[in-house]
Parts: C-alpha cells; structure tokens; sequence
C-alpha cells in the first residue's frame, strides 16, 4: 500500500476514499447517473483491479462500515413503511415478493440447467438469483427524493427480499447438496431450521429493542443529540444481530417500523438520523463495494454469466408484473417495479461464499461448483451494480415519484433542529 515510496495509515485511506467517493459521485451526476455509480467506480479504481490503495486486505479490515450502513438502511426503510399504507398495498406487496423471487429462481434455474445440463448448478444459480440488494436502491430513492405507492412499494419488496431468499436458499442448497451427494433422504426441519431461526430471531431482536426505544424516544423528543442515541441504538442492533447471526437488515427494518408506527410517530427522527449521519458511511460503503469488486473477473463470466444477469433480470421483472397484476397493484407499480429489483450484492455473495464452504467436502466436483459460483456471482455483481441504480432511477422518474419527498436541503421542522444538532 504505497504511493511514491509514502506509506499511507488506514485513517489517511479513509479519508482519500470519502474525498474521491464524493467528486466521482458528483462527476456521474452531471451526465444524469445516480451518485452511487459513482462512489462504486472510484472504490474500483482505488481498489485492487487499478490502483491497490485499498487492498482486499483492507477491505476486509473496514467490513463493520458495512454493518453500520445497512443498519442505518434498514432502520430508514422501516421508518418508510406506516401500517395504513401496509394495510392498503399489503396484498400487492406480498405478490409483488413471492412474484419476483420465484420469477427469477425458475427462469435462472431453467437456462443454467439448459446450459449445463446440471441439475444442482442450477438450483444453486437459481437460489442466488432471488436475493436483492436493497442499499443501492434506497440511496437513489433518497437521492431523488421519491415518494409515492411504487416507493414504498419498493421500500417494502427489497427490504423483505433477503428474508424470502434465505429461505429459498436453504431449500436449494439442501437439495442441490443432496443431489451431489447421490442421496434422497432430506430433513424439512434441517432444511427449514437455519433461514427461520434467522428470519425469527430478527423480527423478535427488530420488535424487543424496538419497543422501549420508541417509549425512551417519545421521551427525549426535542433533547439536545437525540440523534445520538438513535445512533448508539442503531449500532447496537446492526451489532448484536451480526453476532446472534440473524438478518441485519430486516432486524433494524423491523425497528424502523416500530419507531414509524407504534404509541406516537417518531419517524422523522429516524430521517434525521440517516440525513445527518448516514451519507460518510454510505460513502465509504459503496466505495469499498466497488474496491472489493475484481474486473478481472469480468471475462471470466461467459455464457453463463451472461444468461443469468439477463435471465434473473427477466425473471425479477416478469415475476413482479405478474404478482402486481394478481395483487391489484397500480398500473405505474406494477410496470416499473421490476427495474427497482436488478442490484444484487452482499447477500448473493455471501451466500455464494458459503456454497464454496458447504461444498468444498465433495472434492474435485464441489471445488469446481464453490469456484464458479464465486466466479459468476462476483462478475455479475460488477455489472448489475453499475447498471441497476441507472434502473431505479428509470422507474421513479416514469412513475412520477422523482421529487415529490423531502430534499436534504430543505430546512429541517422544528421539532428537528435539535436532533441535528
């Protein structure tokens, strides 16, 4: 990690990787791109595909940034989501997930199965296919200020995504596992234990924080740094959800919805939180997405690369037309929905990076399988980082959704003035 013979402490690489983050952002904004394209860019540029002023090593070193932005997302999508509007899209929604979930698991399972004629690669391409990254998504809602049904509808599908997925997962995985060991006999509870204990254990940590945090916060309205106890609160969640290995996100999203909904309305302190505090960590966390990603790794995608960014795209996109339709969403939710649905990341990764694990116990044939997946899912995260927040903005602006919330530079309500301080 050196530059002209300086050596550079991991402060000095914060703050080079904040700077240049925030220039290439404001760089893509001027050919009409959404800012987070930008910090993704400069993080590859810094990372170890160009320069290497942040090598993986590194990267790995700041992975708790990661943990605070999607706790602060979280908790921001949450905070969207009041049970009035729930009650009246709740139908949609639920059909809109299922829709787009299955949409992408069929359709990726069907061509990678055509193309390698493997039944258990297919399966685990297709589980993989269902996840998707709610960060990128939400930082352009906010960006632009979007507001409107297709808004929260989306809020709610890509922060309830991750939970839908595991599950799938897990089912794949099992059978796929099962398929590659050449045996037939499968626990439902072993297949449904591990995603549920996740999923349960979230709503539960979500709801018993959530609870007296929103009866301390209906105290505390108007203090001096508020802000910073919902902070230390947020991080305390995002913390403690990490080392009980339950969803991050849906555990502050469930959070979120506590504050929004439960004994008084305190959501607009969760906005502040995430005005005031969240853009250094989304920064940094969008910055090291891109140094993490390898370009190297680009030819390496192929043909089955290639069919599963178009496939699972097709499938995110069909599946949520379908479940609107069935779901009696809008016209303008249903038809631009899907292109909210494209970015895939952490989750897909991660999980790829357990399969590498899970299956690396069958010799030649499970090394092969973990090193492909890694391979594709890697590849293809590069491509649909860059592509899918262009794709959210696409669908805000033809809904007529750009514009209609809060921008960061209007002047704070009153009762808010203290929080930012």
């Amino acid at each position: 990690m050196s530059l002209f013979s300086i050596e550079f402490d991991t402060l000095t690489i914060i703050g080079l990787i904040i700077a240049l983050a925030y220039l290439g952002s404001k760089g893509v904004q001027r050919v009409g791109v959404p800012q987070v394209v930008g910090f993704i860019l400069v993080g590859v540029v810094l990372g170890s595909s160009v320069l290497n002023l942040v090598p993986m090593p590194l990267v790995r070193e700041l992975g708790f940034i990661s943990e605070i932005a999607l706790g602060l997302i979280g908790f921001d999508m949450g905070s969207h989501l009041r049970f009035g509007e729930l009650r009246r899209l709740g139908r949609s929604i639920v059909a809109i997930l299922i829709g787009e979930a299955l949409g992408a698991l069929a359709l990726v399972t069907a061509g990678v199965y055509f193309l390698t004629r493997s039944a258990y690669i297919a399966l685990i391409f297709g589980a993989l296919a269902a996840a998707t990254a709610p960060a990128a998504t939400v930082d352009v809602l906010a960006e632009y200020r979007a507001k409107g049904p297709l808004t929260t509808t989306l809020l709610a599908v890509v922060g309830l995504d991750d939970a839908l997925a595991l599950l799938l997962f897990s089912f794949a995985a099992a059978v796929a596992e099962s398929l590659l060991a050449g045996t037939g006999g499968l626990s439902l509870a072993q297949m449904v234990e591990l995603p549920l204990r996740e999923i349960g254990g979230a709503l539960l940590l979500g709801i018993g924080v959530g609870l007296p945090f929103q009866w301390i916060l209906n105290r505390l309205k108007g203090r001096h740094a508020v802000c910073g106890f919902i902070v230390g609160v947020v991080l305390f969640v995002a913390g403690l959800s990490t080392s009980l290995g339950v969803s991050l996100i849906l555990a502050l999203m469930t959070m979120g919805v506590v504050v929004a909904n439960v004994k008084g309305d305190n959501s607009q302190y969760a906005h502040c939180v995430v005005e005031r505090v969240g853009p250094l960590a989304y920064i940094l966390f969008f910055a090291l997405v891109g140094a993490r990603l390898q370009v190297s790794l680009l030819p390496q995608m192929g043909l089955l690369g290639l069919a599963y960014i178009l496939l699972r795209s097709a499938g995110k996109f069909g599946g949520a037309w379908l479940g609107g339709w069935l779901g009696g969403a809008a016209p303008t939710v249903r038809n631009y929905l899907g292109f909210g649905l494209l970015s895939q990341a952490g989750v897909a990764i991660g999980l790829a990076l357990s399969i590498a694990n899970r299956f690396d116990g069958y010799g030649e044939v499970g090394a092969q399988l973990g090193q492909t997946v890694i391979n594709v899912i890697t590849a293809t995260t590069f491509v649909v980082q860059i592509v899918g927040p262009v794709m959210v903005k696409f669908a805000i602006v033809r809904a007529g959704e750009a514009g209609r919330g809060r921008s960061l530079e209007d002047p704070l309500p009153a009762e808010q003035y203290e929080c930012a301080s």
